[in-house]
């Protein structure tokens, strides 16, 4: 998760970031409204946090446009005394960050920018095999079962027979695009009976 903090109070910066620490994995701290919507153009932004002392630099204009639909992330007014109250329900809803990348081998997979490399080789993902292959790589060197995957990966209850096909087809196209052949890069494991599983090369 990538938030952006708006204050020119170095103290209310660090104590923001230490109270999400655990959330957010990306921060980027501006001074002045110019640098958060710089940082709004060329960076994947999911909350904004504005001192309510640094509001004087910012026209109501700025804040109302924030509200497009589908355009700008979540926005958060604090001062320094009501943060910690403020932002708990936040930490308790969110959970942990997820990790920057997953690493199995040589394989990684990058969850910022949604994408997945080997020796170098880095390739864009479509959705449901990136959901496929990050739910694999959450529980490495583990077998997850057919339904597990198309209940995670799909969001809905399915039969045996439904989820086996369905991920047939979807981890053969998920092996052909990352350039996997079973035969040297065995990562992605069919375990017949049961599921699928991701290890590295080697790992028995």
């Amino acid at each position: 998760m990538h938030a952006i903090v708006l204050s020119r109070n170095p103290n209310f910066t660090e104590g923001t970031q230490t109270v999400l620490g655990r959330v957010i994995d990306q921060w980027t701290v501006a001074t002045s409204w110019p640098e958060v919507t710089y940082a709004l153009a060329r960076e994947n932004v999911d909350l904004v946090i504005v001192d309510r002392a640094a509001l004087t630099q910012i026209r109501l204009s700025n804040l109302l446009g924030m509200t497009e639909p589908g355009r700008w992330p979540a926005l958060l007014l604090l001062d320094a005394p009501s943060r910690e109250t403020a932002l708990g329900p936040l930490v308790e809803h969110l959970g942990p960050a997820e990790p920057r990348f997953h690493q199995v081998g040589e394989l990684r997979i990058d969850t910022r920018r949604k994408r997945a490399g080997i020796n170098g080789r880095w390739v864009t993902l479509p959705p449901i095999q990136y959901r496929l292959l990050v739910t694999l790589a959450e529980r490495p060197g583990e077998v997850i079962d057919c339904q597990e995957l198309l209940r995670r990966v799909w969001g809905y209850e399915g039969g045996e027979t439904e989820a086996r096909e369905l991920l047939k087809v979807h981890i053969r196209q998920l092996r052909r695009r990352l350039g996997l052949d079973p035969a040297t890069h065995p990562y992605i494991r069919s375990v017949r009976g049961f599921g699928y599983m991701l290890a590295a090369p080697g790992d028995e």
